[in-house]
């Protein structure tokens, strides 16, 4: 098992992970680890989880609180920044997290995903009509997104979307609050195929109008103009339960556009441990006859460790498993989701254990996808090193062992997902 681990390393050190493409959200070996609460006691700096291919997705939790002190909402981060150790902004207690930035720009120029999830199992969330959701929207985008705001708690660094793990409160208004935040960002009538597809329609349209223009000496007055008034696509997705429809975002999953789905198999009776309840075909019939958005992406949410959960954790290989048969099966598949980062981290790196093993499946099922993103997958990387590298040590990949040896005390997370 030492050496399977040691081959994992190995070909992850030749780029047999890397993307040297942007992220793209119609691949089926994405794969999305959320961080921000030091489910293992040891939770490092978010640009550490970022100096790998590894994870395509952060999804950093939470922002607990809608409605806090000063009619803020309040964001923690557990070891990293809270509003008692990093302080606030005056009359809030919303925590000042601006030290957050560079390492947010660091994952966002290794080509990651950097979004903000909302709610968690302690939340206080919820919505009493349209019109507050739409209005806690628009404070979403000043504060985090592509707004402006006297206070930004992550200064000027701006994230890539929104993730709602909505475990409490009331199911209402969540589509109001959902379309409200992508007509703030121009994506109203556009998904993120369809974001592109315009991106790469406008870029084609300006190369031909310059190349015509310099071929001619002739200046162009009157630029092209991105049809979406924006340079960015912002991502929105859903951490709902398995038992379908979810409780609490089942409703607003029909009602408006998600990009992605990180269907939570675990602490439930169709959790992962539980072959014959497992139902993700449920799922991929919401994404094709229900989902508001048809190109929707659904993904297998998993536990990092056997920690990470009170139930549902199962071996990098058995997910693999699952993921192989979802990969072959299901067209809505899009990847994997871990809670946590720390757990995954600490559990011999179950996260890259689980996406070798992906990447080399969705190698062997779509190889055109490999030259369409100029990704150096090998296929001669088979799953089984993958699949044994979560019983191999730490101490044999990169940089593990010391980096492990520098961390916080902590008590448990106070936000620790249900």
């Amino acid at each position: 098992m030492h050496a399977a681990f040691s081959f994992a390393c190995f070909i992850l050190g030749l780029g047999l992970l890397e993307r040297v493409a942007a992220f793209d959200l119609s691949r089926k070996d994405n794969l999305a680890v959320y961080w921000g609460q030091d489910s293992a006691g040891n939770q490092q700096r978010l640009s550490y989880y970022c100096k790998d291919s590894t994870v395509d997705t952060f999804p950093i939790a939470f922002l607990y609180i809608f409605r806090g002190t000063g009619g803020e909402p309040v964001i923690d981060f557990a070891n990293t920044c809270n509003q008692w150790d990093q302080g606030t902004f005056s009359g809030t207690d919303l925590a000042n997290c601006t030290i957050m930035a560079a390492d947010i720009k660091e994952c966002q120029a290794a080509g990651k995903l950097i979004t903000l999830s909302l709610g968690g199992a302690t939340g206080e969330v919820g919505f009493s009509s349209d019109s507050q959701a739409e209005g806690f929207a628009d404070q979403v985008w000043n504060l985090f997104l592509g707004g402006e705001s006297d206070i930004r708690p992550f200064g000027d660094a701006v994230l890539d979307g929104v993730d709602l793990d909505i475990e409490s409160g009331t199911p209402a208004h969540y589509a109001a609050f959902v379309n409200r935040i992508r007509s703030n960002a121009g994506i109203s009538n556009l998904n993120a195929t369809s974001f592109a597809l315009k991106a790469a329609n406008t870029t084609s349209h300006t190369n031909a109008t310059t190349h015509h223009a310099n071929s001619n000496k002739t200046k162009t007055t009157t630029p092209v103009i991105d049809v979406t008034n924006k340079n960015k696509y912002y991502y929105i997705t859903a951490a709902p339960q398995c038992p379908y429809p979810d409780a609490y975002i089942g409703a607003a999953l029909n009602e408006a556009p998600f990009d992605a789905v990180y269907v939570q198999f675990y602490n439930n009776y169709c959790g992962l441990d539980q072959p014959s309840e497992y139902n993700f075909a449920t799922w991929d019939n919401w994404a094709k006859t229900k989902s508001a958005n048809p190109d929707v992406k659904v993904y297998i949410g998993a536990p990092g460790s056997s920690d990470s959960a009170g139930e549902g954790y199962v071996s990098v290989s058995k997910l693999a498993s699952y993921v192989s048969d979802a990969q072959e099966k299901y067209s809505s598949f899009g990847g994997v989701m871990l809670w946590d980062a720390s757990t995954a981290y600490t559990n011999n790196r179950f996260d890259l254990g689980i996406k070798t093993a992906m990447v080399t499946s969705a190698a062997k099922f779509f190889p055109e996808e490999v030259s369409r993103n100029a990704t150096s997958t090998t296929s001669s990387a088979h799953s089984d090193a993958a699949d044994d590298s979560a019983a191999a040590s730490d101490e044999d990949c990169d940089e593990d062992a010391s980096a492990q040896a520098e961390v916080k005390p902590r008590v448990n997370s106070r936000f620790f997902r249900l």
